[in-house]
């Protein structure tokens, strides 16, 4: 019984990791794809539908989460990569509407990243349950680069 309930938990794991990093993903590959993002403005109608997508599975943020608690712990870091370099680095935001083109503000004259990168930041806490014992919390660190395509 106890290798039975240990093989559930493994396959548990895998499936919940399997499905944050699907929607992990599908959120990526949106953003990566969409034109005109202030990668900068977490208002973004880009962002905001990306983020819809991860939680819900649709553009709209309707219906119910595809894992609880999942809204909080999406992060999108815009990255550009340096001239001449394998090195990436997160773009510049913040620099309040100044023609920086090292920013990733559309508005303020700044070009689109390289990279966006979406994780869920320090982890998606999922716990171990074994029959009448919790196991503890493990944190599912799921992280996905993708390159940027749209303008």
């Amino acid at each position: 019984m106890v290798i039975l309930a240990g093989g559930v938990q493994f396959a548990r794991v895998f499936y919940t990791y399997h499905t944050l990093e699907k929607a992990l993903r599908g959120g990526a590959a949106l953003i990566a794809r969409a034109s005109n993002v202030n990668y900068c403005d977490p208002g973004d109608p880009a962002i905001v539908g990306a983020k819809n997508f991860i939680v819900y599975g649709n553009l709209q943020g309707l219906g119910t989460e595809i894992m609880p608690g999942l809204a909080d712990l999406i992060q999108i870091i815009p990255e550009r990569q340096s001239a001449g370099t394998t090195e990436v680095t997160p773009c510049a935001c913040g620099a309040g509407g100044s023609a920086d083109v090292d920013s990733c503000e559309n508005p303020g004259g700044g070009r689109a990243p390289d990279f966006v990168v979406v994780n869920l930041g320090s982890g998606y806490p999922l716990q171990l349950l074994f029959p009448y014992v919790s196991l503890g919390t493990i944190d599912l660190r799921v992280s996905v680069r993708m390159p940027v395509t749209g303008g």
